[in-house]
């Protein structure tokens, strides 16, 4: 698995959107560069009598990648977003694209069980 996430991430008080889901990068292929990366929050909205309320959730990305800042991603490019997140438990899904010098592609996905806080 090439990367994961923080196991804290951060909600803005005044969006209720993560800002902005991020964790460290680790064993990606010395051959590929990686070219895009996407992220996705989901937090569920509770059980009620026989059903399952659905929770908020968004996507974010980072659509031209800059390159790792100390090693890690993140998804600063607001996506879409549904409802407002709340601190606890969510989970996080990334999908990562890698380019080799030859034009190949690959692709990386990892979740993470997350904690949200303000």
């Amino acid at each position: 698995m090439p990367a994961n996430w923080d196991p804290n991430q951060q909600i803005d008080s005044e969006t209720g959107r993560i800002e902005w889901p991020t964790g460290p990068m680790t064993d990606i292929d010395p051959n590929f560069e990686p070219r895009w990366v996407e992220a996705w929050v989901v937090q569920g909205g509770g059980i009620g009598p026989g059903q399952v309320w659905a929770g908020p959730s968004q996507s974010s990305s980072q659509s031209s990648w800059t390159g790792f800042e100390d090693g890690r991603w993140t998804a600063p490019e607001a996506g879409w977003r549904n409802g407002r997140f709340a601190p606890g438990p969510a989970v996080g899904i990334s999908l990562l694209a890698l380019r080799d010098d030859h034009g190949h592609y690959q692709y990386d996905w990892w979740f993470d069980v997350v904690t949200l806080q303000n």
